[in-house]
């Protein structure tokens, strides 16, 4: 398998249950309730980072399909519920535009997978956040419903999380042909 088609399947994995994680959160009031940002923030970034990884299975894929897809991901789980609200709509619009942002940012630099570490920095907030208040519940003596296992899955989530971010980050800072950010400078001081 080549390391291309390792990091797409990687990123689709995450995007894929970080986004159930997320979407189960905001039907619960557990962590922040109904008018908690961060279950939407974290849907948001599973649905880019799910588009990172289309990107990385089929790098031919146009900018304006990928965010279509975006795009459409909202809709189509509001669609599961038989209504389209206008924050649905708001979130669809929002998503689609910042798919397509950050992907023609990510091919106009042409220096790895811009995308993929930027979504995957807003899911280490994100689940910060979440581990924050579930480790905090975890050890206090007037724990409800907190077990072991919870622990586990979250840590699971963590190292989804953290594979993505070390994956795309070592795609962005690799040295590359022509410059980069690991460019060396052969001549100092302006010397010709």
């Amino acid at each position: 398998m080549s390391m291309r088609a390792s990091t797409g399947i990687l990123y689709s994995i995450t995007a894929f249950l970080t986004g159930f994680a997320a979407f189960s959160m905001m039907m619960q009031t557990v962590n922040g309730g109904p008018w908690s940002w961060w279950g939407p923030i974290m849907l948001g970034a599973a649905v880019l980072l799910m588009v990172a990884g289309f990107r990385a299975l089929a790098p031919r894929l146009a900018v304006g399909w990928l965010a279509a897809i975006a795009a459409a991901t909202p809709l189509a789980i509001c669609t599961a519920f038989g209504t389209w609200p206008l924050r649905c709509w708001i979130f669809a619009a929002a998503l689609g535009l910042s798919g397509w942002a950050i992907l023609k940012a990510d091919a106009t630099i042409k220096h790895g997978d811009i995308a993929a570490l930027s979504v995957s920095l807003l899911l280490v907030a994100s689940w910060t956040s979440i581990s924050v208040n579930t480790v905090h519940a975890y050890l206090s003596p007037n724990a409800l419903n907190t077990s072991n296992v919870a622990l586990v899955v979250l840590l699971f989530y963590w190292v989804l999380t953290i594979g993505v971010l070390v994956r795309a980050g070592i795609t962005v800072f690799r040295s590359q042909s022509g410059g980069g950010f690991n460019h060396r400078i052969d001549r100092v001081g302006g010397a010709q």
